[in-house]
Protein backbone atom coordinates (compact mmCIF):
# COMPACT_ATOMS: atom_id res chain seq x y z
CA UNK A 1 0.00 0.00 0.00
CA UNK A 2 1.36 3.41 -0.66
CA UNK A 3 0.47 6.46 1.69
CA UNK A 4 -0.22 10.27 1.11
CA UNK A 5 3.02 12.60 1.24
CA UNK A 6 1.72 13.68 4.85
CA UNK A 7 0.97 10.21 6.06
CA UNK A 8 4.37 8.83 5.20
CA UNK A 9 6.54 11.58 7.00
CA UNK A 10 4.54 11.02 9.75
CA UNK A 11 4.98 7.38 10.02
CA UNK A 12 8.79 7.44 8.97
CA UNK A 13 9.32 10.54 11.61
CA UNK A 14 7.42 8.85 14.55
CA UNK A 15 9.35 6.08 14.79
CA UNK A 16 12.57 7.52 14.43
CA UNK A 17 11.01 10.00 17.36
CA UNK A 18 10.49 6.89 18.83
CA UNK A 19 13.50 4.60 19.06
CA UNK A 20 15.92 7.60 19.39
CA UNK A 21 18.34 7.31 22.77
CA UNK A 22 17.66 9.47 25.11
CA UNK A 23 19.67 9.04 28.11
CA UNK A 24 23.36 8.43 28.79
CA UNK A 25 26.26 9.89 26.86
CA UNK A 26 25.01 8.44 23.58
CA UNK A 27 21.97 10.78 24.23
CA UNK A 28 20.68 11.80 20.12
CA UNK A 29 21.65 8.92 17.84
CA UNK A 30 20.20 6.09 16.69
CA UNK A 31 20.46 2.85 18.02
CA UNK A 32 23.72 1.65 16.10
CA UNK A 33 23.90 4.07 13.66
CA UNK A 34 26.14 6.73 15.22
CA UNK A 35 28.12 7.60 12.05
CA UNK A 36 24.60 8.87 10.35
CA UNK A 37 23.23 10.74 13.37
CA UNK A 38 23.81 13.79 10.76
CA UNK A 39 21.85 12.09 8.04
CA UNK A 40 18.65 11.34 9.96
CA UNK A 41 18.57 14.41 12.23
CA UNK A 42 18.49 16.65 8.73
CA UNK A 43 15.15 14.57 8.15
CA UNK A 44 13.74 15.24 10.82
CA UNK A 45 13.91 18.95 10.79
CA UNK A 46 12.55 18.91 7.20
CA UNK A 47 9.66 16.35 9.13
CA UNK A 48 9.47 19.10 11.74
CA UNK A 49 9.39 22.12 8.83
CA UNK A 50 6.12 20.94 7.15
CA UNK A 51 4.04 19.31 10.07
CA UNK A 52 4.83 21.25 12.75
CA UNK A 53 5.27 18.79 15.17
CA UNK A 54 7.10 19.66 18.28
CA UNK A 55 8.47 16.27 18.92
CA UNK A 56 10.42 16.19 15.63
CA UNK A 57 12.11 19.47 16.33
CA UNK A 58 13.10 18.20 20.11
CA UNK A 59 14.52 15.03 18.21
CA UNK A 60 16.46 17.38 15.59
CA UNK A 61 18.11 18.99 18.51
CA UNK A 62 18.74 16.21 20.35
CA UNK A 63 20.56 14.44 17.88
CA UNK A 64 22.33 18.11 17.27
CA UNK A 65 24.00 18.16 20.65
CA UNK A 66 25.14 15.04 20.15
CA UNK A 67 26.66 16.09 17.20
CA UNK A 68 28.18 18.37 18.75
CA UNK A 69 29.32 16.74 21.69
CA UNK A 70 30.83 14.19 19.68
CA UNK A 71 32.44 15.64 16.95
CA UNK A 72 34.45 18.00 18.59
CA UNK A 73 34.48 20.89 15.96
CA UNK A 74 35.10 18.55 13.30
CA UNK A 75 32.18 17.75 11.73
CA UNK A 76 31.11 14.91 8.49
CA UNK A 77 29.76 16.27 5.86
CA UNK A 78 26.49 15.39 6.75
CA UNK A 79 27.01 16.74 10.07
CA UNK A 80 27.53 20.24 9.02
CA UNK A 81 24.62 19.81 6.84
CA UNK A 82 22.46 19.11 9.86
CA UNK A 83 23.74 21.70 11.96
CA UNK A 84 22.78 24.07 9.18
CA UNK A 85 19.14 22.62 8.96
CA UNK A 86 18.60 23.12 12.71
CA UNK A 87 19.88 26.47 12.20
CA UNK A 88 16.99 27.19 9.66
CA UNK A 89 14.40 26.43 12.60
CA UNK A 90 16.04 28.43 15.32
CA UNK A 91 14.42 31.30 16.59
CA UNK A 92 17.10 33.17 14.87
CA UNK A 93 18.49 31.45 11.98
CA UNK A 94 20.94 34.08 11.38
CA UNK A 95 22.38 33.78 14.75
CA UNK A 96 22.60 30.67 16.64
CA UNK A 97 25.23 27.82 18.08
CA UNK A 98 24.34 25.47 14.95
CA UNK A 99 25.46 27.91 12.45
CA UNK A 100 28.42 29.04 14.52
CA UNK A 101 29.59 25.99 14.80
CA UNK A 102 29.80 25.17 11.06
CA UNK A 103 31.10 28.76 10.49
CA UNK A 104 34.02 28.17 12.86
CA UNK A 105 34.64 24.70 11.62
CA UNK A 106 35.40 26.01 7.59
CA UNK A 107 37.60 28.64 9.38
CA UNK A 108 39.34 26.58 11.66
CA UNK A 109 39.56 23.74 8.46
CA UNK A 110 40.78 27.18 6.62
CA UNK A 111 43.66 28.46 9.28
CA UNK A 112 44.69 24.98 10.04
CA UNK A 113 45.62 22.11 7.74
CA UNK A 114 44.36 24.73 4.92
CA UNK A 115 41.09 23.90 2.94
CA UNK A 116 42.94 22.68 -0.25
CA UNK A 117 45.10 19.88 2.21
CA UNK A 118 41.83 19.03 3.98
CA UNK A 119 39.78 17.99 0.88
CA UNK A 120 42.86 16.52 -0.77
CA UNK A 121 42.27 13.30 2.03
CA UNK A 122 38.93 12.80 0.74
CA UNK A 123 41.44 10.83 -2.49
CA UNK A 124 42.14 8.10 -0.32
CA UNK A 125 38.38 7.37 0.07
CA UNK A 126 36.07 5.25 -2.23
CA UNK A 127 34.93 7.59 -4.56
CA UNK A 128 31.10 7.93 -4.64
CA UNK A 129 31.19 7.90 -0.60
CA UNK A 130 33.91 10.80 -1.08
CA UNK A 131 31.26 12.60 -3.75
CA UNK A 132 28.39 11.98 -0.35
CA UNK A 133 30.18 13.75 2.45
CA UNK A 134 31.64 16.50 -0.41
CA UNK A 135 28.47 17.22 -1.21
CA UNK A 136 27.20 17.70 1.84
CA UNK A 137 29.91 20.11 3.10
CA UNK A 138 29.42 22.41 -0.29
CA UNK A 139 25.94 23.03 0.94
CA UNK A 140 27.00 23.63 4.55
CA UNK A 141 29.62 26.10 3.43
CA UNK A 142 27.50 27.57 1.12
CA UNK A 143 24.79 28.19 3.46
CA UNK A 144 27.33 29.93 6.28
CA UNK A 145 29.26 31.32 3.05
CA UNK A 146 32.44 30.30 3.90
CA UNK A 147 35.44 32.02 2.94
CA UNK A 148 37.06 28.85 0.83
CA UNK A 149 33.32 27.09 -0.46
CA UNK A 150 34.57 27.83 -3.73
CA UNK A 151 37.45 24.99 -3.01
CA UNK A 152 34.62 23.36 -1.34
CA UNK A 153 33.03 22.98 -4.47
CA UNK A 154 35.66 22.40 -6.75
CA UNK A 155 36.53 19.31 -4.75
CA UNK A 156 33.32 17.65 -5.09
CA UNK A 157 33.62 18.56 -9.20
CA UNK A 158 36.88 16.91 -9.04
CA UNK A 159 36.20 13.75 -6.80
CA UNK A 160 33.04 13.59 -8.99
CA UNK A 161 35.27 13.01 -12.04
CA UNK A 162 36.57 9.86 -10.35
CA UNK A 163 33.30 8.08 -10.13
CA UNK A 164 32.43 5.38 -12.39
CA UNK A 165 30.64 1.83 -12.18
CA UNK A 166 33.88 0.65 -10.07
CA UNK A 167 32.11 2.90 -7.35
CA UNK A 168 29.62 1.49 -4.77
CA UNK A 169 26.95 3.84 -5.73
CA UNK A 170 27.57 5.92 -9.05
CA UNK A 171 24.00 7.41 -9.64
CA UNK A 172 23.56 8.10 -6.10
CA UNK A 173 27.04 10.00 -6.10
CA UNK A 174 25.57 11.67 -9.60
CA UNK A 175 22.79 12.09 -7.73
CA UNK A 176 24.09 14.01 -4.30
CA UNK A 177 26.49 15.98 -6.37
CA UNK A 178 24.01 17.50 -8.52
CA UNK A 179 21.83 18.44 -5.36
CA UNK A 180 24.79 20.27 -3.85
CA UNK A 181 26.27 21.79 -7.27
CA UNK A 182 22.73 22.86 -8.07
CA UNK A 183 22.48 25.12 -5.08
CA UNK A 184 25.77 26.60 -5.31
CA UNK A 185 26.51 28.12 -8.21
CA UNK A 186 25.53 27.88 -12.11
CA UNK A 187 25.35 24.42 -13.72
CA UNK A 188 26.86 25.70 -17.08
CA UNK A 189 29.07 24.98 -19.50
CA UNK A 190 32.32 24.22 -18.13
CA UNK A 191 33.78 20.30 -18.30
CA UNK A 192 33.29 18.13 -15.18
CA UNK A 193 36.91 16.76 -15.52
CA UNK A 194 38.71 19.06 -17.97
CA UNK A 195 41.99 18.08 -17.19
CA UNK A 196 40.60 14.51 -18.54
CA UNK A 197 42.08 12.73 -15.87
CA UNK A 198 38.97 11.26 -14.33
CA UNK A 199 37.01 8.22 -15.71
CA UNK A 200 36.19 7.81 -19.27
CA UNK A 201 32.15 8.39 -18.46
CA UNK A 202 32.88 12.03 -18.03
CA UNK A 203 34.78 12.81 -21.02
CA UNK A 204 33.19 16.18 -22.75
CA UNK A 205 30.58 16.41 -20.31
CA UNK A 206 29.70 19.66 -19.07
CA UNK A 207 27.97 20.74 -15.85
CA UNK A 208 25.42 22.27 -17.57
CA UNK A 209 24.56 18.32 -18.69
CA UNK A 210 24.40 17.17 -15.00
CA UNK A 211 20.67 17.23 -14.56
CA UNK A 212 20.25 15.65 -17.99
CA UNK A 213 22.43 12.71 -17.44
CA UNK A 214 21.07 11.93 -14.10
CA UNK A 215 17.61 12.05 -15.44
CA UNK A 216 18.63 9.05 -18.26
CA UNK A 217 19.04 6.91 -14.84
CA UNK A 218 15.72 7.02 -14.35
CA UNK A 219 13.60 3.89 -14.90
CA UNK A 220 11.21 5.19 -17.80
CA UNK A 221 7.41 5.65 -17.36
CA UNK A 222 5.94 2.41 -18.69
CA UNK A 223 8.87 0.07 -17.53
CA UNK A 224 8.73 -1.97 -14.22
CA UNK A 225 9.97 -0.08 -11.17
CA UNK A 226 9.28 3.44 -13.25
CA UNK A 227 10.71 6.26 -11.29
CA UNK A 228 13.07 4.46 -9.37
CA UNK A 229 16.76 4.97 -10.62
CA UNK A 230 18.99 2.60 -11.52
CA UNK A 231 22.14 2.11 -9.54
CA UNK A 232 24.64 2.03 -11.79
CA UNK A 233 25.69 4.17 -15.18
CA UNK A 234 25.26 1.02 -17.31
CA UNK A 235 21.74 -0.24 -15.91
CA UNK A 236 23.10 -3.56 -15.23
CA UNK A 237 23.12 -5.21 -11.55
CA UNK A 238 26.86 -5.31 -12.13
CA UNK A 239 26.96 -9.24 -11.81
CA UNK A 240 25.74 -9.37 -8.35
CA UNK A 241 22.51 -11.23 -9.34
CA UNK A 242 20.75 -9.13 -7.94
CA UNK A 243 18.32 -5.87 -8.65
CA UNK A 244 19.95 -2.93 -11.20
CA UNK A 245 17.67 -0.65 -9.89
CA UNK A 246 15.10 0.91 -7.08
CA UNK A 247 17.65 0.49 -4.29
CA UNK A 248 16.53 3.58 -1.83
CA UNK A 249 18.68 5.62 -1.08
CA UNK A 250 19.80 5.54 -5.22
CA UNK A 251 16.38 6.76 -5.76
CA UNK A 252 16.30 9.40 -2.54
CA UNK A 253 19.27 10.81 -3.65
CA UNK A 254 18.34 10.88 -7.34
CA UNK A 255 15.35 12.76 -6.33
CA UNK A 256 17.13 15.04 -4.58
CA UNK A 257 18.97 16.10 -7.19
CA UNK A 258 16.34 16.48 -9.84
CA UNK A 259 14.52 18.68 -7.32
CA UNK A 260 17.16 20.77 -6.44
CA UNK A 261 18.42 21.12 -10.50
CA UNK A 262 14.26 21.83 -11.32
CA UNK A 263 14.78 24.64 -8.49
CA UNK A 264 17.78 25.95 -10.57
CA UNK A 265 16.47 25.76 -13.68
CA UNK A 266 12.59 26.25 -13.41
CA UNK A 267 12.94 25.85 -17.76
CA UNK A 268 13.69 21.43 -16.75
CA UNK A 269 10.19 20.07 -17.63
CA UNK A 270 10.99 17.61 -14.54
CA UNK A 271 7.27 17.07 -13.61
CA UNK A 272 6.43 13.44 -14.81
CA UNK A 273 9.85 12.42 -13.18
CA UNK A 274 9.53 13.86 -10.19
CA UNK A 275 5.66 12.02 -10.13
CA UNK A 276 7.24 9.23 -10.78
CA UNK A 277 9.50 8.99 -8.34
CA UNK A 278 7.05 10.14 -5.51
CA UNK A 279 5.15 7.34 -5.93
CA UNK A 280 8.10 5.22 -6.42
CA UNK A 281 9.35 6.13 -2.69
CA UNK A 282 5.89 6.29 -0.90
CA UNK A 283 5.51 2.73 -2.08
CA UNK A 284 8.63 2.04 -0.31
CA UNK A 285 7.34 2.66 2.96
CA UNK A 286 6.27 0.33 5.39
CA UNK A 287 3.13 0.98 8.00
CA UNK A 288 5.43 0.92 10.69
CA UNK A 289 6.88 3.70 8.95
CA UNK A 290 10.89 1.38 8.22
CA UNK A 291 12.52 2.14 5.05
CA UNK A 292 14.41 -1.02 3.53
CA UNK A 293 17.57 -0.81 1.41
CA UNK A 294 15.50 -1.71 -1.79
CA UNK A 295 11.71 0.05 -2.40
CA UNK A 296 10.26 -3.48 -3.02
CA UNK A 297 11.40 -3.51 1.29
CA UNK A 298 13.56 -5.90 1.10
CA UNK A 299 17.21 -6.13 2.49
CA UNK A 300 18.82 -4.16 5.69
CA UNK A 301 16.39 -1.90 7.52
CA UNK A 302 18.54 1.28 9.02
CA UNK A 303 17.02 4.33 10.47
CA UNK A 304 19.57 6.17 7.84
CA UNK A 305 17.66 5.14 5.05
CA UNK A 306 14.18 6.61 6.83
CA UNK A 307 16.35 10.20 7.41
CA UNK A 308 17.17 10.73 3.78
CA UNK A 309 13.78 8.97 2.88
CA UNK A 310 12.67 12.47 4.99
CA UNK A 311 14.63 14.97 3.18
CA UNK A 312 13.35 13.18 -0.14
CA UNK A 313 10.06 13.54 0.90
CA UNK A 314 9.94 16.99 1.88
CA UNK A 315 11.56 18.05 -1.17
CA UNK A 316 8.37 16.29 -2.99
CA UNK A 317 5.70 18.49 -1.20
CA UNK A 318 3.94 20.20 -3.84
CA UNK A 319 3.81 24.48 -3.50
CA UNK A 320 0.09 24.74 -1.95
CA UNK A 321 -0.46 21.12 -0.86
CA UNK A 322 -1.00 22.22 2.27
CA UNK A 323 -2.68 18.83 3.56
CA UNK A 324 0.50 16.85 2.19
CA UNK A 325 -1.92 14.37 -0.03
CA UNK A 326 -0.11 14.83 -3.08
CA UNK A 327 -2.12 17.37 -5.17
CA UNK A 328 -2.98 20.37 -4.82
CA UNK A 329 -6.78 20.47 -4.57
CA UNK A 330 -10.19 21.86 -3.23
CA UNK A 331 -9.12 20.29 0.16
CA UNK A 332 -6.06 22.47 0.22
CA UNK A 333 -8.33 25.57 -1.30
CA UNK A 334 -10.70 24.84 2.02
CA UNK A 335 -7.76 25.10 4.41
CA UNK A 336 -6.69 28.01 2.19
CA UNK A 337 -9.51 30.03 2.57
CA UNK A 338 -9.61 30.09 6.74
CA UNK A 339 -6.44 31.37 6.71
CA UNK A 340 -7.41 34.05 4.41
CA UNK A 341 -6.01 37.98 5.06
CA UNK A 342 -4.76 35.86 7.89
CA UNK A 343 -1.23 38.45 9.11
CA UNK A 344 1.49 38.17 11.42
CA UNK A 345 2.25 34.27 10.51
CA UNK A 346 4.99 32.96 11.95
CA UNK A 347 6.79 29.64 11.49
CA UNK A 348 6.31 26.80 11.47
CA UNK A 349 2.59 26.53 10.89
CA UNK A 350 2.60 29.74 8.79
CA UNK A 351 -1.05 30.12 9.61
CA UNK A 352 -2.33 26.65 9.08
CA UNK A 353 -0.12 26.31 6.29
CA UNK A 354 -2.28 29.55 4.24
CA UNK A 355 1.06 31.42 4.00
CA UNK A 356 2.43 29.58 1.25
CA UNK A 357 5.50 32.78 0.22
CA UNK A 358 6.18 33.09 3.89
CA UNK A 359 5.56 36.66 3.91
CA UNK A 360 3.92 36.70 7.41
CA UNK A 361 0.29 36.80 5.68
CA UNK A 362 -2.03 35.15 3.62
CA UNK A 363 -3.25 37.25 0.73
CA UNK A 364 -3.04 36.82 -3.13
CA UNK A 365 0.70 35.91 -3.33
CA UNK A 366 -0.90 32.57 -1.83
CA UNK A 367 -3.47 32.42 -4.11
CA UNK A 368 -1.28 32.75 -7.14
CA UNK A 369 1.18 29.62 -6.04
CA UNK A 370 -2.32 27.24 -5.18
CA UNK A 371 -3.48 28.25 -8.44
CA UNK A 372 -0.54 27.79 -10.51
CA UNK A 373 -0.22 24.73 -8.80
CA UNK A 374 -4.05 23.97 -9.14
CA UNK A 375 -4.20 19.91 -9.37
CA UNK A 376 -0.46 19.52 -9.66
CA UNK A 377 0.24 16.05 -8.74
CA UNK A 378 -3.06 14.90 -9.07
CA UNK A 379 -1.67 12.96 -12.54
CA UNK A 380 1.90 12.96 -14.31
Amino acid sequence: MAYSTGEAIRMVADRLEADQVRKGSTAGIWPNEADFTGSIVAGMVRAYELTCESAYKSSAELGGSYILRSAQGNFYGDEAFALTCLSDISSDPCNNPWQKAVKDFYSNVEGSVGTKSYIAQFASAEASTAVFYLANHVVAAYYVNAKDKQLWRQGLIDRLAQVDDSSNFPVMGLGVAVWALSQSGPLDKMFVDPSTKGKPYWKLVTLAELPGLLLSHQVPVGEPNAGSFYWRFDHSDGGTDSYACRYAEDTIFGTLGLIASGRANPDLDLDAAIFAVRQALLGGIDSEGKVYEHLSRQGEVHYAYAGEMLQALSGLAIPGDIDLSGSVDFVDLAIFADSWHTANCTACSWCNGGDLDRDTKVGCPDLAIIANNWLRGASH
